[in-house]
């Protein structure tokens, strides 16, 4: 009988198990759904797709020279003020010079930044340049030549999870777009979960971009100029290692390294941009 009832009660406990994990589930997904509905949140009638226009010769710029070529690109601080603070005093400090493109995705991104070519910080890195609160701006988008910032961190408790309040951070290392292939089904994909960015999805497929970055990332600085799209194209079409893990970095086979960044502003940097968008 006690046998019996023994097993009575291993059987309500793993169905009391398999209803909770069901339910923790549901809140978890729940949570990332809302989480991303608040990050996604953009009021487009106030949209002004700044990237699209060619800079003023004032506009605050960098010119990034690296093995395989040089980019030149308008930082955006009025959008991003903490990021550009931080990024124009780094590189200002020759942080970046001597710095590697540690990982490619064939034709759609490249990230670079780091210290180490696997993509690693160095063990007495400053935590403090890793934890710059996500900036994002209904007026900057992951177009081609976007530099982005993934997220490092997140902070919050768990009704900041289900309220999508956390607070995202993100660090020294970036991401820079050239495009995914916008083939039909992409661009049906697109249109339908933004019915109401006509203007945006048409800039997406005109300029190409990473479109599920949108929103999601700080985006920082915006690229010009045939030479610097020529780089794009020449780092993200680099042969790459195998990742040492899944879902890991995939490193270029010949390395790729930034000697320097210099900031001035774009009027400096336009002839070596070849002073047109693309």
């Amino acid at each position: 009988m006690a046998l019996k009832n023994h097993k009575k009660t291993i059987t309500r406990i793993f169905i009391l198990l398999v209803v909770m994990t069901l339910i923790c589930m549901g809140v978890f997904a729940c949570t990332n759904y809302l989480e991303q509905q608040s990050k996604a949140f953009v009021d487009m009638s106030k949209v002004q797709l700044i990237q699209l226009d060619e800079p003023e010769s004032d506009a605050p710029a960098m010119k990034i020279t690296t093995t395989a070529g040089t980019i030149v690109a308008e930082l955006f601080p009025e959008q991003a003020p903490a990021y550009v603070k931080q990024f124009t005093e780094l590189a200002e400090s020759g942080y970046y010079d001597d710095t590697y493109v540690f990982s490619v995705e064939k034709g759609v991104y490249f990230e670079a930044g780091s210290p180490n070519a696997d993509g690693s910080l160095d063990s007495d890195a400053d935590g403090t340049y890793e934890k710059v609160e996500r900036e994002t701006s209904g007026d900057l988008w992951p177009f081609r030549g976007a530099f982005c910032v993934p997220t490092t961190s997140k902070e919050g408790n768990i009704l900041d999870r289900f309220t999508g309040r956390m607070t995202s951070y993100c660090g020294t290392r970036f991401v820079v777009c050239n495009s995914i292939v916008f083939d039909d089904s992409t661009k049906e994909e697109l249109q339908s979960v933004s019915e109401n960015a006509e203007k945006i999805n048409d800039a997406f497929l005109e300029r190409g971009g990473v479109p599920n970055y949108s929103q999601q990332m700080t985006v920082f600085a915006q690229a010009y100029g045939d030479e610097s799209f020529d780089t794009i194209d020449k780092i993200t079409e680099a042969a790459t290692q195998p990742a040492a893990t899944e879902g890991g970095y995939t490193p270029p086979e010949d390395e790729i390294r930034i000697q320097t960044i210099e900031i001035g502003t774009y009027g400096e940097f336009a002839g070596t941009a070849e002073s047109t968008k693309k």
